[in-house]
């Protein structure tokens, strides 16, 4: 019981880190640079910024300023931190659901 306890008081505090602290977005942000030869000599263009995600099975990818880069970068950062406290409160869940609940049989293996 004192488990049962432990892990609701566990869930509890969870919850209240589930709050971001800001936008959240899925993908990732890249830094290209291209390189190109004009009259043998190789020259190079850039940086450019892409934001590239999956919306509705396909990646999709857009241009961004340095600014729009920086911004959108943190919010994929801040929704891994949510996605991991998520799982985090997956896992509490399991574990209390598991503790209040009974447990079918298992069976003996002849």
């Amino acid at each position: 019981m004192a488990q049962l306890n432990q892990l609701i008081r566990s869930f509890n505090q969870q919850v209240g880190k589930v709050e971001p602290e800001g936008y959240i977005l899925q993908g990732s942000v890249v830094r290209r640079n291209l390189r190109r030869r004009a009259r043998g000599v190789i020259k190079t263009y850039g940086p450019y910024y892409l934001w590239t995600r999956k919306v509705n099975n396909k990646t999709v990818t857009r241009a961004l300023t340095i600014e729009q880069a920086r911004i959108i970068r943190d919010a994929i950062r801040r929704n891994h931190k949510m996605e991991q406290r998520l799982a985090d409160l997956r896992y509490l869940s399991e574990q209390i659901i598991e503790s209040i609940t009974p447990c079918v049989a298992k069976r003996k293996r002849v």
